[in-house]
């Protein structure tokens, strides 16, 4: 009975796939019908892709306080932010946006002695800009300031990239048609006339690759931190379908 119900089973899966391929291949065949005697449908895409120098460098900082009393902990972090915005303010090629402000209690045993109990408190702060220079002075001094730096990196504009897109797609556009003509020529086409062209504008860049830095809790005398860019894959596809007579 097993057997049976397995092999009405493959039957069943082996005419829909049959089914399927067959559909697939009358859309072909339909979509070439309607052409006129003579012209063929020609079908194909290309990928451009090109290595881009990365503009951007992003820093993430954070105030970190510790104290008995909650209200000290939140007083100290409202106090050194404000003091960090208006630095970084005063700074035209350097934006900057606050970002997680977070505040919890927590019991802390030290060794061979009592528990006490503590509030600990973070805000981060994020300075981003093209001018790696000011932002990588800028976030030295807030380091001064007794902030602590999270993480720092370089990344591909969305401006710079979509220039590096226009560029490619005419690129594409170009290698696409040339791929065409060839494909007519071997089918003995002498003419090709592009029907349909899709260009893929998305842009799904890998994440940037961070720069870990070390807090320094010891002397306020602090070299400003470095950061060197790396390169980002710009990609872009093109298909196109081409009438060839």
């Amino acid at each position: 009975m097993t057997n049976r119900k397995s092999s009405g089973i493959v039957r069943i899966f082996v005419v829909l796939l049959i089914s399927t391929l067959g559909f697939g291949c009358s859309a072909v065949q339909a979509q070439q019908a309607l052409l006129p005697e003579g012209q063929t449908m020609i079908s194909l895409s290309v990928t451009e892709r090109i290595s881009v120098a990365q503009d951007l460098v992003i820093a993430s900082l954070r105030i970190e306080v510790e104290d008995r009393d909650a209200s000290a902990v939140q007083n100290r972090i409202n106090a050194a932010m404000e003091q960090a915005l208006q630095r970084a303010r005063d700074v035209d090629e350097v934006s900057q946006s606050t970002g997680y402000y977070n505040v919890y209690q927590y019991d802390r045993q030290p060794e061979g002695g009592r528990a006490e109990t503590l509030w600990r408190g973070s805000q981060s702060l994020t300075l981003q800009g093209k001018d790696a220079q000011a932002l990588l002075t800028l976030a030295g001094e807030l380091q001064e300031m007794g902030f602590l730096m999270n993480q720092l990196s370089y990344q591909l504009s969305t401006e710079r990239a979509d220039e590096v897109r226009d560029s490619l797609m005419e690129a594409a556009i170009a290698r696409a048609t040339q791929k065409a003509e060839r494909a007519a020529a071997a089918l003995g086409k002498s003419r090709v006339d592009i029907a349909v062209l899709d260009v893929d504008t998305s842009s799904d860049y890998p994440a940037p690759m961070m720069m870990r830095a070390m807090a320094d809790t010891g002397s306020r005398e602090m070299t400003p931190p470095s950061a060197e860019p790396g390169e980002t894959e710009v990609t872009l596809n093109v298909r196109v379908q081409a009438v060839a007579q």
